[in-house]
């Protein structure tokens, strides 16, 4: 059941388009949880929700795609050509390097790319330039937001001009300072929990169907993005699927086996999963087999 907020006072400032786009894609179930989350950060930096978030906080992409966070500063010595080389140390200790151009104002920043299998936790910068420490930062990786459903319908209302820009960012702000819309800090390796069901042996020239299933700590997941590949011991790759997970957090893949695919004893099925926050992968294994007088296949004598 959707429940009208009452509206109370106003916001004055402007949602630009740009993220009315984003929220829009969000609101038509065309974007996730974490892009809407990432949408309500970006509001706060620029003012227009006075709820303030945590801006040193950065969820993680969806699968097969990239985020960045911007590290920005400025070194005293002016002039010089020399540039700045930064090191980011992830939670597990691993050290990266980037190499930074300087501008003649003395300022410089660049973009540190994030995967959605990066590490959850705290990440620490630190910049040197012409031989000089300039200072160390801080930004963390983990926050996933608990939006209930039903708040895309409230998108829905002010993009169909229902209501006002003004009442539904005073929604919004409501819905965050009452934590119905709750932020939640993960400081630790959290997992979705990956399921894999499955032929165990498979003859060619049949099917084998492949249902994973995908829960949180609770219960099934809906709508996390899927990617399963099908491949065997030598790496070579021979189907891959990608989907979403439906009503009861499955997602099932059918794969025909040609009559004539090569007489292999075991193949694998990698699954990877990310709600754009969270991850999970599992592997399944499978055999192929064939009959004893088809084309080739061997059999053992």
């Amino acid at each position: 059941m959707l429940f009208i907020i009452g509206i109370i006072g106003s916001a004055a400032a402007e949602i630009p388009d740009s993220i009315k786009d984003r929220i829009g894609l969000w609101a038509g179930g065309k974007s996730t949880d974490a892009e809407f989350a990432h949408v309500l950060v970006d509001l706060s930096k620029m003012g227009i929700v006075k709820e303030k978030l945590d801006q040193n906080t950065h969820t993680l992409p969806s699968y097969g795609q990239t985020a960045f966070v911007k590290i920005t500063g400025r070194s005293a010595e002016y002039g010089q050509t020399s540039p700045v080389r930064l090191t980011v140390t992830d939670p597990d200790g691993v050290v990266s390097e980037y190499t930074v151009p300087i501008l003649e104002s003395g300022t410089y920043s660049t973009l540190i790319p994030l995967r959605h299998d990066s590490k959850i936790g705290m990440y620490s910068v630190t910049a040197y330039h012409a031989g000089k420490k300039l200072h160390d930062s801080v930004f963390y990786v983990g926050y996933q937001a608990r939006i209930p459903a039903w708040i895309s319908h409230l998108a829905l209302w002010w993009l169909d001009e229902k209501i006002t820009e003004s009442e539904f960012l005073t929604s919004i702000e409501f819905l965050l300072k009452t934590r119905v819309i709750e932020f939640a800090d993960v400081t630790d390796s959290t997992f979705l929990n990956v399921s894999v069901s499955g032929l165990n042996a498979v003859r060619r020239g049949t099917t084998q169907n492949i249902t994973v299933l995908v829960k949180d700590r609770y219960e099934p997941v809906v709508g996390v993005s899927v990617f399963v590949r099908i491949e065997d011991y030598g790496e070579n790759v021979f189907e891959e699927f990608k989907g979403v997970t439906d009503s009861n957090g499955r997602f099932t893949v059918s794969w025909e086996i040609s009559q004539e695919f090569p007489n292999l004893k075991t193949l694998l099925a990698y699954v990877d999963v990310t709600d754009g926050v969270l991850s999970g992968s599992k592997v399944f294994t499978f055999q192929v087999y064939c009959l004893c007088g088809e084309s080739n296949c061997k059999c053992r004598t």
